[in-house]
């Protein structure tokens, strides 16, 4: 489904182009795409008259592989403006404690984010170009929770609004055609809901913005 979409996003971007030149590029990147904290959820174990411990749980989506498909249009020798989506898809799970604690399965999350950003090149010569950026961004994420003992089954699509901040180099072998490593983080509001994980409210849950920190490597041609 996410393939599908960028596949389609690229042939719309392509046969979007004007006939005039030298103003447009196109790029295309893929790499690891990490995502941070979802839900921290705090619940207390313990017996009748006895001893209650509590334990921390975190909502989280794994590292998994991405795809970054942009069109820039050039205002000017060091400005530019960019419109991005990347697709990824990736597996759901709690995590209790730190880093050595245990894992459970809780579904998966597709995530796909379009972006706005403007574009500062930092040098506007040389082999190696480096550039900054930053813009609105949009994320729409897809959820597929499974019925775990910290939440219910859940099938939702949600929308969240926010900012994406990032930067990159293009080591460019022509004028036309340059390859490019990039970094950002693109943060917006949570898919997520508390009444989703405690509908009684007798639990402490915090819900965190989520980071799509994507990091890619691809290729840019200039029209």
């Amino acid at each position: 489904m996410l393939v599908r979409s960028a596949l389609v996003l690229v042939a719309a971007i392509v046969t979007a182009l004007p006939a005039v030149a030298q103003e447009w590029s196109l790029g295309v990147g893929a790499g690891p795409f990490v995502f941070g904290d979802f839900v921290e959820r705090e619940i207390s174990i313990g017996m009748e008259g006895g001893p209650t411990t509590t334990r921390s749980l975190t909502l989280s989506a794994a590292t998994r592989a991405g795809v970054a498909v942009d069109l820039e249009r050039e205002l000017g020798e060091r400005w530019a403006v960019r419109a991005k989506g990347t697709f990824t898809s990736a597996p759901l799970s709690f995590k209790s404690g730190d880093d050595e604690g245990i894992e459970f399965d809780a579904g998966e999350i597709d995530v796909v984010t379009l972006s706005l950003p403007i574009v500062f090149r930092i040098n506007r010569g040389g082999a190696f170009r480096f550039y900054l950026l930053a813009g609105p961004a949009f994320g729409r994420y897809d959820i597929s929770r499974r019925r775990t003992a910290n939440g219910p089954e859940l099938e939702s699509s949600e929308n969240g609004w926010g900012v994406t901040v990032g930067g990159g180099v293009g080591w460019h072998l022509s004028e036309r055609f340059a390859i490019v490593g990039e970094l950002d983080d693109t943060v917006t509001t949570s898919p997520f809901n508390a009444e989703d994980f405690d509908p009684d409210g007798d639990e402490r849950v915090r819900i965190e913005r989520p980071h799509n920190i994507h990091t890619t490597v691809g290729i840019r041609y200039r029209f």
